[in-house]
């Protein structure tokens, strides 16, 4: 092989490897903290399949009197979505995830039957499987219970 195809074959390579590698996180994470994103004292950072890095939390969107937030975890790779109720905040509720290579990450239930979906950036959410769900943030998805 001469040089010039060697050279030609490694920026091939690289380029195939670095198109297969898995997401570094979503984007609204990796911005500096605000006041607004320091979750309430009754949000623990650690419990089953929970272990959020302290200071990482941050605060995607409000929406039906309840925040939603978006936080790294401590297991490589994962973030978590956390749902806290305004004015019961002893009634959050979190799951987390992998930030996998798919369109959803995490989905948590609430007692009223609302679901919370924690989606990668870049996710088209007017395609057909998200029908019912409102868009609040670029990441997080809401679909309530039907009244009928």
């Amino acid at each position: 092989m001469n040089r010039r195809a060697i050279a030609v074959f490694s920026v091939v390579a690289a380029l195939a490897f670095t198109g297969c590698s898995a997401p570094a996180g979503l984007k609204a994470l990796n911005r500096e903290a605000t006041a607004e994103d320091k979750l309430p004292e009754s949000v623990s950072l650690t419990g089953v399949d929970l272990n959020v890095e302290a200071g990482t939390a941050r605060l995607l969107a409000t929406f039906d009197d309840v925040k939603y937030f978006g936080a790294k975890s401590s297991t490589s790779g994962a973030v978590c979505l956390i749902a806290v109720p305004v004015g019961l905040p002893e009634r959050w509720r979190a799951g987390c995830a992998a930030v996998a290579t798919s369109e959803q990450i995490v989905t948590i239930s609430g007692g009223d039957g609302t679901e919370a979906k924690l989606i990668n950036d870049g996710v088209d959410a007017n395609r057909p499987e998200y029908r019912g769900w409102t868009q609040v943030h670029e990441n997080v998805l809401i679909s309530k219970p039907s009244r009928y």
